[in-house]
């Protein structure tokens, strides 16, 4: 089983490689100028200008992701994000949006995962949405009753989330955490 999931790891790190996408190293969005958000770093914070929400979803476009919906705060700054950048409170209330609509998208087996700064293509704070994979082992994780307990992963951690025996489990084992998820 870990073989599978260690093939699995290895074969998304080459799509990114063979796609031609270089992670995010910095943010060249500048707010105050809406020409810079046109790069395509930057889309995820063009559309976080335009939400009212706290908190907003989006279908990821990726073609090759049919299954993966994103989570995103409206807050951003002008560098690189990541949930670990929001308050306490705001985190808290972050997780809980996303883990409310991972149940309604995907009831019977749900994760959310947020990749370390290296495997990231885009500036914006997101959380990727999806299907758990059924080739992995839910034995590494911490449990918490309450995403405000959730430990505060820096921008070059990866970190991911599902549920387990009424709980969540969070692990910090993986830079490219989306991995973890049905694409």
């Amino acid at each position: 089983m870990r073989r599978g999931l260690v093939l699995f790891a290895v074969l998304s790190l080459g799509s990114y490689v063979l796609v031609g996408i270089p992670p995010v190293v910095g943010c060249p969005c500048d707010h105050s100028r809406p020409e810079t958000l046109a790069s395509r770093v930057c889309g995820l914070c063009r559309t976080a200008e335009e939400e009212d929400a706290e908190f907003y979803f989006l279908k990821d476009i990726n073609p090759h992701k049919p299954n993966r919906y994103l989570a995103l705060p409206k807050a951003h700054s002008r560098d690189l994000q990541g949930p670990s950048n929001l308050s306490d409170g705001e985190r808290s209330r972050y997780w809980r949006a996303a883990i409310e609509k991972a149940k309604e998208l995907y009831p019977n087996r749900w994760g959310l995962a947020a990749n370390g700064h290296f495997f990231r293509t885009q500036c914006h704070a997101h959380i990727h949405i999806g299907p758990l994979s059924r080739l992995l082992e839910h034995t590494d994780g911490q449990l918490f009753d309450d995403p405000a307990d959730f430990p505060n992963a820096g921008l070059e951690q990866g970190i991911w989330v599902h549920p387990f025996d009424g709980r969540y489990c969070v692990h910090l084992d993986r830079d490219l955490a989306e991995v973890v998820l049905v694409r």
